[in-house]
């Protein structure tokens, strides 16, 4: 059955509507916790914004993130699934943060928290409207994070998109390199981390030329090799960082870059 997002909703009638689906005490009250921390009335008029889009749009793009209750209690239930009610204050970014749905659940939790992405107008009206702290940056291959992030305890990225180059006529649809996961996780883990630290990474799909998509098995299968945990059917890698770190199975060649040491 198809999930039925309701973004036009009214907040409260919402809230009290999804709250009624949480089983567990302690998710529920964090749940009312970040929810009460927002303004119906700005929340009204971010859906009078977007409204008409709303309306002509698929259900299923961008602005069924404007169905708060619902995206709040999705990140709930990952916060505790990670440790992350449990564990004292950390420092978190938090990589193609999209609306910040999952920093506003940590926030609450309190976490200090950064997220980057690309600036959508939606995406950044949200982060506003949840007091989430967006930060406008692309990753891209190559290029390190910028200093002025900071360092962190953990660092997340859930559904990556950023490993996508585009699509060639000749080649199909591009993704990085091993050699670009390298340089990724050396910049990030030597420059971005305190130690101990750790790294939640969770890989989209590959799309191939016959439209069919496949899991990132030589990614999945490097950073196991170097030292991570890997859930291959979720394409989930939970990493222990307590220092600089490779990538073990990183390739060499010509198309390969300069990463910091």
């Amino acid at each position: 059955m198809a999930i039925q997002f309701e973004p036009l909703a009214p907040l409260a009638s919402r809230i009290a509507e999804v709250a009624a689906t949480i089983a567990d005490d302690a998710q529920l009250a964090l749940f009312h916790r970040v929810a009460g921390t927002i303004d119906p009335a700005a929340h009204e008029a971010l859906q009078d914004k977007y409204r008409s889009a709303v309306l002509t749009s698929d259900p299923t793009y961008m602005f069924k993130y404007l169905d708060l209750a619902h995206w709040l209690k999705d990140k709930v239930a990952r916060a505790f699934a990670m440790g992350l009610a449990e564990d004292s204050p950390l420092r978190i970014l938090d990589l193609g943060t999209g609306a910040g749905h999952f920093l506003a659940v940590c926030n609450a939790l309190g976490h200090q928290t950064v997220g980057v992405d690309l600036e959508f107008p939606l995406y950044v009206d949200l982060c506003a409207l949840m007091g989430v702290d967006r930060r406008t940056w692309r990753v891209k291959p190559g290029e390190a994070l910028p200093e002025a992030l900071g360092v962190f305890d953990l660092v997340t990225a859930f559904q990556v998109k950023f490993d996508a180059l585009g699509h060639d006529p000749a080649r199909g649809h591009l993704y990085w390199s091993l050699d670009d996961w390298d340089f990724f996780l050396r910049d990030l883990t030597g420059r971005r981390m305190r130690y101990p630290g750790q790294l939640r990474l969770q890989l989209n799909s590959r799309l191939l030329a016959d439209g069919s998509r496949e899991r990132f098995g030589d990614v999945l299968a490097a950073f196991r090799d170097a030292g991570a945990e890997v859930n291959e059917m979720a394409s989930e890698i939970a990493f222990t960082i307590s220092g600089p770190t490779a990538l073990i199975a990183a390739e060499s060649g010509p198309e390969s870059r300069d990463a910091p040491a």
